[in-house]
């Protein structure tokens, strides 16, 4: 299944980069366009995180923890953000990718402490 998943990952890109619409691409190709649109939309969701606001009526102080997690991949940490209103966001992160980490503190950073 990952096989499968990864040739029209690799076709959607292959078609994006050709200059021709979708619809030409899989018709070049003699397959049904639906697998490239699958294959874009199977992409937007896996690039999407699941963020949620939490609005407390005190303002509270936003803790932010890393707690080291021994996985396969050793670059992996697990993270931990305590909200003063006892609300914990968990959530494991790649550090290798230090933007990603970056724009997450901030939003962390950012999120509003009163109505």
């Amino acid at each position: 299944m990952v096989g499968k998943k990864f040739k029209w990952a690799a076709h959607l890109k292959a078609a994006e980069s050709s200059g021709l619409s979708l619809m030409a691409y899989a018709t070049k190709h003699e397959f049904d366009v639906r697998r490239l649109y699958d294959a874009r939309h199977l992409r937007k969701l896996q690039a999407t995180t699941a963020w949620s606001v939490v609005r407390v009526k005190e303002p509270s102080a936003v803790e932010v923890a890393p707690k080291v997690q021994q996985r396969a991949t050793p670059s992996t940490v697990a993270m931990q953000a305590h909200l003063g209103n006892g609300v914990v966001l968990s959530w494991a992160q790649d550090q290798t990718h230090t933007a990603a980490l970056d724009g997450m503190l901030r939003t962390l950073a950012a999120l509003p402490c009163s109505i």
